[in-house]
């Protein structure tokens, strides 16, 4: 049996949400929390999160903006059952709608529906490079074995036009997530990167595409995650709180 920890999270706008993940393997990282402060959802939008793994980002975003309803897709077998234990125990089984399936087979089961956001935080690595962990989560979580970025922006098929798709990403292979947004009829409109430290190259970039929209986008300032200490800056301490009195589950 796997154990499992129980952490609260909390983020700026969207409260605390409790999350329950493995003690150890594949967890939550700073990366999703930042995606999900980025995210712009209006009112009464219909949201899919792609490689949800737990739930946190759509956990958090559903407690951001009440009126938007979402949609969580993972197909890891014990990821997935995280998911739907975190959207029952955080009290959105309204809001969340958990679904099980490969990214690349998603019409199957959504038909026609369509979203007015895609949230998707992909693995960072190409299949074949880099280093290689011998746990198959943390495998599919870092390396895209299953499915690579363009088959997570093939998903584009699903937003209205004029609809949004948020990415996390890693900022050494921006250029390439750029090409591919525009290859897909995807335009970039918001970018932010991702510094770990001030004067040291960006690690991830943030994005907004819009569907079939016109060239045009807009740089914002660099997020700086740590002083030269190591302590979080203001703007992190601002965005963001620590996992709180973590509890071991069964």
């Amino acid at each position: 049996m796997t154990a499992l920890t129980r952490d609260s999270i909390s983020l700026r706008g969207a409260g605390v949400v409790t999350i329950n993940q493995p003690e150890k393997g594949v967890r939550f990282t700073l990366d999703s929390l930042l995606l999900a402060d980025f995210c712009r959802i209006k009112a009464r939008d219909r949201v899919l999160e792609l490689g949800a793994g737990t739930g946190v980002i759509s956990l958090l975003l559903a407690k951001k903006f009440p009126q938007a309803r979402f949609m969580a897709d993972e197909n890891e077998p014990l990821a997935h059952d995280l998911l739907c234990r975190n959207i029952e125990q955080n009290g959105l089984q309204k809001r969340i709608v958990p679904i099980d399936r490969d990214i690349r087979h998603l019409s199957r089961l959504i038909g026609s529906t369509t979203f007015d956001a895609i949230v998707a935080n992909p693995p960072y690595t190409k299949s074949g490079t880099g280093r290689t962990s011998p746990d198959r989560a943390r495998r599919a979580a870092r390396h895209d074995e299953s499915a690579a970025l363009a088959a997570w922006l093939e998903v584009k098929f699903l937003l209205k036009n004029g609809g949004r798709y948020f990415l996390v990403f890693s900022a050494h292979r921006a250029g390439e997530l750029l090409a591919l947004l525009r290859e897909k009829k995807m335009e970039p409109k918001r970018i932010r990167f991702v510094h770990p430290f001030l004067g040291k190259p960006a690690s991830l970039v943030l994005i907004e595409a819009t569907a079939s929209a016109r060239s045009g986008v807009e740089i914002l300032p660099p997020l700086v995650v740590h002083k030269e200490n190591g302590a979080y800056t203001d703007e992190m301490i601002r965005l963001y709180s620590p996992p709180q009195d973590s509890v071991s589950t069964e």
